[in-house]
């Protein structure tokens, strides 16, 4: 059973990151005497390394794990539909301008149209008006010839 415990205590220190000596030079094989001129051997003492970086602490349950997963899927999911959706609206506005364009082209057509009927229509109508006046000044004229001199000045 001591050994057992021992064999736990070991594991948990070193699982919780205790010290750990280390003797770089064996002590000598007649360990009674020491020799007479050299120093006492050296000892290195080193620390545990950092305990390695990553692993989750304790235990994460698969729910959880699952949980993440849909959550990035569903980021992923959004960020492309939102790429999508800038990409429609701008082909929309692309379309749109196009439409603009092409309607300002008919406006400017229908503009030139009305223009040039307008000016038949002033022409028609100083042609009329100039007939007119001929007619006029004809019909005066044959008044005149009927009556002779005319009726005088007033």
């Amino acid at each position: 059973m001591n050994r057992k415990l021992v064999q736990v205590l070991c594991v948990a220190v070193t699982w919780l990151g205790g010290c750990v000596v280390r003797v770089h030079n064996p002590p000598p094989e007649n360990a009674s005497a020491p020799p007479p001129s050299s120093p006492p051997p050296s000892r290195t003492v080193a620390a545990p390394p950092p305990p390695p970086p990553g692993p989750p602490p304790g235990h994460v349950p698969p729910g959880q794990i699952r949980r993440e997963q849909v959550h990035e899927r569903n980021e992923e999911r959004k960020a492309q539909h939102e790429a999508e959706k800038a990409e429609r609206k701008e082909e929309h506005r692309a379309e749109k301008a196009e439409r603009k364009e092409e309607q300002a082209e008919r406006k400017e057509e229908r503009r030139e149209e009305k223009a040039d009927r307008k000016a038949e229509k002033a022409a028609d109508k100083a042609e009329r008006k100039e007939e007119k006046m001929a007619e006029k000044a004809e019909r005066k004229e044959d008044k005149k010839e009927e009556h002779g001199r005319g009726r005088g000045k007033k």
